[in-house]
């Protein structure tokens, strides 16, 4: 890949292919990558449970295919979006049971930005509240992602495995 339309082509076929790198990530439409750490905690004494995703370094999509080229994997889109700006958010699920995503499309259905989690389980639901997207999982993890600074992410567990779609 050489130049930034052809990154940005080269992204926009995965897309519409139904892929997103199958780490937890942000990767924008230029080929640029936040790379997270996702990773559980619990208090002894108390047996509190968090769960924290945080950006760790940025990359990019060339970098990491150079170590290792199946970074994509199939994601599918769930019935229901957002609106957002001139285009909207989507999200769905990862081809394993444990993955969920969110991103942004512009009017046409490319990809603005993407969201990869290996933790959430599919992601059913979302709005936005006062510039914050909050993604419910199928389990009722909340992923609250901060739309003015997309690396600020928090994570509620408090009503997971409470959550029932209908």
């Amino acid at each position: 890949m050489t130049g930034m339309e052809n990154i940005h082509n080269y992204i926009q076929s995965k897309w519409r292919e139904g892929k997103l790198p199958g780490i937890d990530c942000l990767l924008f439409a230029d080929g640029n990558v936040v790379m997270a750490n996702a990773y559980g905690i619990e208090d002894p004494n108390t047996h509190t449970k968090e769960f924290r995703w945080s950006a760790i370094c940025d990359t990019t999509i060339g970098s990491l295919e150079k170590y290792e080229p199946d970074i994509w994997t199939d994601i599918d889109i769930f019935h229901g979006a957002v609106s957002y700006g001139e285009g909207k958010i989507v999200f769905g699920d990862g081809c394993m049971g444990n993955e969920g995503f969110v991103a942004s499309t512009d009017k046409n259905g490319d990809l603005n930005w993407g969201m990869f989690f290996t933790f959430s389980n599919p992601v059913y639901s979302a709005v936005i509240k006062d510039h914050t997207l909050i993604c419910t999982t199928e389990l009722g993890t909340e992923i609250s992602i901060q739309l003015d600074d997309l690396t600020q992410v928090s994570i509620d567990i408090t009503n997971m495995h409470k959550f029932r779609r209908n």
